[in-house]
């Protein structure tokens, strides 16, 4: 790499054999730093852990590409389509304008909120199955706090065990406690209308 990238980036002549191994360190620029660009960076990588994990949720296969449906910030939503769509494995972004579209096209689908876009997957799923996928789930969730809260109550355990093992327990029931909540809120969403 470094022979065929050096010159091109003028840090040695083409055709010489410094070796990478003799050349200098690289130092910092902070004056060639763009906030505005790292700012964009950081909005499409939350984007794409919110995809992420909505594929985790709902168990679909990397080679699944499915529709993506977005609410707000409809700018960066559109100059990012390519990005989201290709690092997400999305087979299409759709944005919509009203909220009550999106309600409307997300009604069975997991939703995830990023900053102020709101994003599904738009997939056909079985409403009992995946219903009772999401119960066991959380019912798995609970046990794990169960653990996690019964280690914490024990006062042997809190006085015998180093502080950084006590401070993951705490650590493990907050996860697990939003992990849980948020598929209740997605198991309340598929509810069955009375």
């Amino acid at each position: 790499l470094w022979e065929r990238v050096a010159p091109l980036a003028g840090k040695k002549q083409a055709g010489s054999s410094e070796s990478i191994v003799l050349a200098a360190y690289p130092r910092c620029h902070p004056d060639v730093i763009n906030e505005e660009a790292e700012k964009w960076m950081n909005k499409l990588k939350g984007l794409v852990l919110s995809c992420r994990q909505l594929r985790g949720e709902m168990k679909l296969s990397p080679a699944t590409r499915v529709p993506l449906l977005t609410l707000g910030d409809h700018e960066f939503v559109s100059q990012s389509a390519s990005f989201l769509q290709a690092l997400s494995k999305l087979s299409e972004v759709e944005t919509l304008q009203n909220a009550s579209e999106f309600a409307a096209a997300s009604q069975n689908s997991a939703v995830a909120v990023q900053g102020d876009v709101r994003l599904a997957l738009r997939i056909k799923i079985d409403l009992a199955v995946e219903r009772e996928r999401l119960n066991k789930e959380i019912q798995r969730l609970e046990g794990e706090i169960s653990k996690a809260q019964a280690k914490l109550a024990n006062p042997g355990f809190v006085a015998r065990a180093p502080e950084a093992v006590v401070a993951q327990e705490h650590q493990r029931i907050v996860e697990f406690s939003a992990s849980r909540d948020r598929l209740a809120e997605q198991l309340a969403r598929m509810a069955p209308a009375h």
